[in-house]
């Protein structure tokens, strides 16, 4: 071969593998998605806050994007939030006896 035409080979893969390298690697979906297909966190109106561990897997029911109910509990030092489904009293997740007495609690939801 000539040399053109090793420049020319060595161009095109070159370009190609550029190409190849900015590809999307996951098309099936990551974590950072509801149900691993849905919309990320970011495109929801509950944010972050609305993606719970245990309602957004693919193996579970189906459950829309922040419908699960959030209970909130801000004590005198630090606020706590986790999804209340089943609710769970504040006292349970956070002891008072570290995190101050509890000032208010409520169950924060976007429908």
């Amino acid at each position: 071969m000539n040399t053109t035409a090793n420049l020319l080979l060595l161009g095109a893969l070159a370009t190609l593998s550029t190409a190849s390298l900015g590809q999307v690697g996951s098309r099936a979906g990551s974590d950072d998605r509801w149900n691993i297909s849905g919309p990320n966190w970011y495109e929801t109106e509950c944010g972050h806050i609305g993606f719970s561990v245990t309602h957004g897997l693919p193996y579970s029911n189906w459950r829309k994007p922040c419908s699960v109910p959030i209970r909130v509990c801000e004590y005198k030092t630090i606020t706590i939030n986790y999804p209340a489904d089943p609710d769970v009293p504040c006292e349970k997740m956070m002891s008072p006896a570290t995190a101050g007495e509890l000032v208010r609690t409520y169950l924060k939801r976007w429908d």
